[in-house]
């Protein structure tokens, strides 16, 4: 359990019970590769990055994370995610981490709505010294529509507004200091977490368009919310340490907008109460999400399989990364190894499988969506 007397310069270690995850995790064969160029390529930018903020994007890894979704993805294509993924948490490390919310809501808001412009018009012609960021975001979309059908590319900006959007809906709650209610926080942590964004570039990767019929199905949709959302609650998880880590360090609270805080401050709990209910809450959506899929899967078309299957990569992988990940070992990039979690998962279902008193997700669990 955390220790909530730790120092900046000492470590702390969360430890979380035992996850229901049935699902394996794989690997890319080819991360190393990956790596490699990912790490070449951001640096062909003049991005004027200092060495703790490199670290930071080695530290992210990548081509662990995307390696984990797409296993079997051909690695010249699966190099256009990996590399939107590194621009992607160094815009979030910057722009959305980092600094007084209210002071960066400004730079946040800018940034935002030329990245959505330039990946819709890759042409769009880019600003002064602040949009550097916009270069590789350029060649990207660039890179895309080597591939992509206007479908697509379609869904992968609607899908970048979307997260932009939530992300400022988070910032609100920091900027007020509020915590969120769980009905609000659990229906939109899918968005702050850029799920959607996310699973974008894995169609374009895979390279066949999903037809819209088969991913406005109910119960595609409902899988989709389930991996995105179980994939949020566990980076809740393994990023705790991490905040708490962080809020000792500025000597402030702990953010309100974790699934973890806001369990313990909307039903009172103590912090382990807290942590084993927020793991109950993943199991159940892990179990929901393994039950569904067994009945969706043996109908879909092809493309569709494809997609159902980097959601099943997608919840074991993001756990397996998000556990060695630097991202949250090393919480402000100068202190390796100052946070710790440690987890293990099960294959023993959890004993309550139903819907969670959760209203604006409790559809998840209609009888009728298979």
């Amino acid at each position: 359990m955390p220790d909530h007397d730790v120092l900046p310069d000492r470590t702390l270690t969360v430890e979380l019970p035992p996850r229901y995850c049935p699902l394996p995790p794989v690997r890319h064969p080819d991360e190393d590769v990956l790596a490699r160029r990912t790490a070449d390529w951001i640096t062909g930018f003049d991005l004027a990055l200092s060495p703790q903020q490199v670290d930071r994007m080695r530290g992210n890894d990548c081509p662990g994370f995307y390696g984990r979704i797409m296993p079997d993805a051909a690695t010249d294509r699966l190099q256009l995610a990996v590399d939107w993924c590194t621009v992607m948490f160094h815009f979030d490390d910057v722009y959305c981490d980092e600094g007084p919310p209210a002071r960066r809501l400004g730079l946040f808001t800018d940034m935002a709505t030329r990245i959505a412009r330039v990946l819709e018009h890759p042409d769009t012609p880019l600003g002064g010294p602040g949009d550097v960021l916009l270069a590789p975001v350029r060649d990207l979309a660039r890179r895309a529509g080597r591939w992509a059908t206007p479908t697509q590319t379609r869904r992968c900006v609607d899908a970048h507004r979307a997260w932009f959007l939530a992300v400022l809906w988070e910032t609100g709650h920091r900027i007020a200091g509020s915590t969120p209610k769980l009905d609000d926080y659990a229906h939109l942590r899918q968005h702050t977490a850029a799920g959607a964004a996310t699973l974008a570039w894995a169609e374009i990767v895979d390279g066949e368009e999903i037809p819209d019929r088969d991913l406005t199905a109910p119960a595609v949709r409902a899988l989709t919310e389930l991996a995105f959302t179980t994939a949020a609650f566990d980076d809740d998880l393994f990023s705790y340490g991490k905040e708490l880590w962080t809020a000792h360090t500025e000597n402030v609270p702990p953010s309100g907008l974790s699934l973890v805080e806001i369990l313990r401050r909307e039903h009172h709990l103590t912090t382990p109460e807290a942590i084993t209910r927020s793991v109950d809450l993943c199991n159940r959506l892990t179990h929901r999400f393994t039950r569904l899929r067994d009945q969706v899967t043996p109908r879909a078309s092809a493309p569709l399989r494809a997609y159902l299957d980097h959601l099943a990569h997608l919840v074991p992988g993001n756990l397996d990364w998000g556990l060695r990940a630097d991202r949250y070992r090393n919480p402000d990039g100068r202190h390796p190894d100052a946070v710790t979690t440690l987890a293990s998962t099960t294959h023993t279902p959890p004993a309550d499988t139903s819907p969670p008193p959760i209203p604006s997700i409790a559809w998840w669990w209609d009888a009728d969506l298979a």
